[in-house]
């Protein structure tokens, strides 16, 4: 590697438009190495939306060996290849870190009958179609994390009632009584803590801090629940060791800044920090992922 590396401006792709989470998490990144002198050049976020992110991972493939070209991007990595059946996918790119994660929760309004999440899972098991669940799009977070739940109960989750809304739909559903079960992300603590909705799980490995020390996990209710959205960086494929090295340790050095912890306490991101462990981890969710999406159907056939 060069001593005087990076000696000219960084671009990071975010393959989603502006104004998105993704498109947030990619700017705070770029903002704070900066700032704190961690990253002497300048590092120029570029928004190249498409085909679910698929665009912006085949630009990485494109700049192979490239040093001065990241992508910023969650587990679309992972989803979008499978359920568009697009070209490339995580294989094709060199794992930087994940930094961090956001999580979803099960909800149901006050008025529910269903106190636990065991209530949940005895309806289920009864009949998996019984109760109406109401999430973001077919293939999301929120649905393959009630999936998750239903495998774990040993229900087909195809059989599920999952009904999907965008934008704010899903919270007027949950209030209206127009789906008996909610998932979402942690914002809802807002309308949880109003009163209005009671929270039942959280899909973290362990209990959140904060706002969130009350709302049990699914592992700690007995059910084997995690789902992650994390928040990662990549390379494109046949980047140097080295420079791989320089980004890791960037990033893990901008993690510990007070700049970031403050981002992460804003934003309700949960650090989960990874360079090394980061690969192998991606090779076990991709299979989870291709397993579960198959068995609701969603991937697409070459």
């Amino acid at each position: 590697m060069p001593a005087n590396y990076p000696a000219k401006p960084v671009e990071m792709i975010i393959p989603f438009a502006p104004g998105g989470g993704v498109d947030l998490f990619g700017r705070t990144v770029a903002r704070i190495l900066n700032d704190e002198h961690i990253v002497p050049a300048r590092i120029v976020v570029t928004n190249q939306p498409g085909a679910g992110g698929a665009l912006g991972i085949a630009e990485m493939v494109q700049r192979e060996g490239d040093p001065y070209s990241l992508l910023g991007i969650a587990i679309h990595i992972h989803v979008t290849p499978l359920t568009l059946g697009t070209q490339y996918t995580y294989k094709d790119v060199t794992p930087i870190a994940k930094l961090y994660s956001e999580y979803d929760m099960m909800v149901v309004r006050q008025e529910s009958p269903f106190k636990t999440l065991k209530d949940v899972a005895d309806a289920l098991k009864k009949d998996p179609g019984s109760l109406k669940i109401g999430g973001a799009s077919l293939g999301s977070g929120d649905h393959l994390s009630i999936s998750r739940f239903a495998q774990t109960l040993g229900i087909d989750p195809a059989k599920l009632t999952y009904i999907s809304y965008s934008g704010g739909e899903a919270n007027a559903a949950i209030l209206g009584g127009h789906v008996d079960i909610g998932l979402g992300g942690l914002d809802l603590m807002d309308i949880v803590q109003s009163g209005k909705m009671r929270a039942l799980a959280v899909t973290s490995p362990k209990r959140l801090s904060g706002a969130f020390k009350d709302v049990p996990t699914y592992v700690e209710q007995g059910y084997d629940v995690i789902n992650e959205n994390w928040r990662g960086i990549f390379a494109p494929p046949g980047v140097p060791p080295a420079e791989v090295k320089y980004w890791q340790d960037a990033i893990v050095k901008m993690s510990k800044t007070e700049a970031w912890k403050k981002e992460l306490e804003a934003h309700q991101w949960f650090s989960t920090v990874e360079t090394d462990t980061f690969a192998p981890d991606l090779a076990k969710e991709n299979e989870m992922y291709r397993n579960l999406l198959q068995q609701l159907n969603l991937v697409k056939k070459s």
